[in-house]
């Protein structure tokens, strides 16, 4: 199991993690999970040949009979030796919804692990108090997640100069005392491969201790973000549909920023036909992909945008409507919208709830 906030790197783990295992001839499967249907990651990992179920239109909590039913539906096809459910970032109390209920209900057929990311930038002023990003009962979704852990991994800690991580190392070790704790570059394979490493060795067929969770500060919390999916065709007459998409891309970027809506994570896929590449933005800073690199030429491209954003479901559809007008008159392209989806995730109740 992989938790953990929105925008924590959990994808870019996953994936590298499989990379790894598949070269060791390890038979490997990903289920991923979100409250819409239209989802980034589920297109990223089958675009690299990664056998990827996925449970979509809840978070795995609430739509456990789904959950089990992919991973019987991937034993019965391939027998994976590692599976990987990567919860959606706004979802916590995986120990007592999911974790128990499948060892409860299959006994000593799984040994299960749950690793919880968190972005070091946030995570280090989530410690300092520092609560200016985010509303109170979003950070009680964010403080409950890492509760939870069997492994709380500090990601991206390549954005940390050593002196800045000696101090973060200093103060999240003060602060889950007794925790394990790993500090991880998920580019890095000798931490990829350390983080395996550890699930291995903590991999376990008992019920877990669960959260005392506050469910309706939690429900408040995912209330607070606004949801929206979007597929988006881009069409012109000289070849420069590439650069186009990424002009499209930072100007929804730049238009929340400008709004001063705080992001949970923006996701974008963007396939010219003959590659795929994401794109991905954080509450932090920057983009996790080179927005700026050279361009292939394609005439034509297809756009999946997943903005999960602290704002309201109008305010997001306007913003993204704004930045693809804008970019039409700027570039005289084609846009092309569909599949448009704007919401906020409903009241969360969990299939079930077992305590040890």
């Amino acid at each position: 199991m992989v938790g953990g906030f929105l925008g924590s790197g959990k994808t870019t783990a996953i994936y590298q993690a499989a990379i790894q295992l598949l070269a060791d001839n390890m038979k490997v499967a990903v289920i991923t999970n979100d409250q819409g249907t239209l989802q980034v990651d589920s297109l990223f990992f089958k675009a690299h040949n990664i056998d990827t179920k996925e449970v979509s239109g809840s978070c795995f909590c609430c739509n456990y009979h789904e959950l089990d039913k992919r991973i019987k539906s991937l034993e019965s096809d391939m027998k994976p030796e590692v599976i990987f459910a990567e919860s959606v970032g706004s979802c916590s109390d995986l120990a007592a919804t999911i974790i128990n209920p499948l060892l409860n209900f299959n006994p000593g057929q799984y040994e299960i692990v749950l690793s919880v990311f968190a972005d070091v930038r946030l995570l280090v002023r989530f410690l300092q108090n520092d609560r200016t990003i985010f509303l109170d009962h979003i950070y009680y979704i964010y403080e409950k997640q890492l509760e939870e852990a069997d492994i709380i991994v500090v990601n991206k800690t390549d954005l940390y100069t050593d002196k800045q991580m000696a101090l973060a190392k200093d103060l999240i070790q003060a602060s889950y005392p007794g925790s394990i704790i790993l500090y991880q570059n998920s580019l890095s394979g000798k931490d990829i491969e350390k983080w395996l490493i550890t699930c291995r060795q903590l991999q376990k067929f008992s019920l877990r201790q669960v959260l005392e969770i506050d469910y309706d500060e939690y429900g408040a919390g995912e209330a607070e973000l606004a949801w929206l999916d979007e597929e988006i065709g881009i069409v012109t007459k000289d070849n420069t549909a590439v650069s186009i998409g990424y002009t499209l891309i930072k100007k929804i970027y730049n238009n929340i920023k400008n709004r001063s809506c705080p992001i949970g994570h923006l996701k974008f896929l963007m396939d010219d036909g003959k590659e795929q590449r994401k794109i991905g933005f954080n509450a932090i800073a920057g983009s996790t992909d080179e927005v700026n690199s050279a361009h292939s030429e394609a005439t034509r491209i297809i756009v999946i945008i997943n903005a999960r954003i602290q704002t309201t479901p109008a305010l997001l559809r306007e913003i993204v409507a704004d930045a693809i007008l804008e970019t039409e008159l700027s570039t005289h392209c084609k846009i092309i919208e569909s599949s448009l989806s704007t919401f906020v995730p409903g009241y969360p109740k969990p299939t079930y709830r077992i305590t040890a």
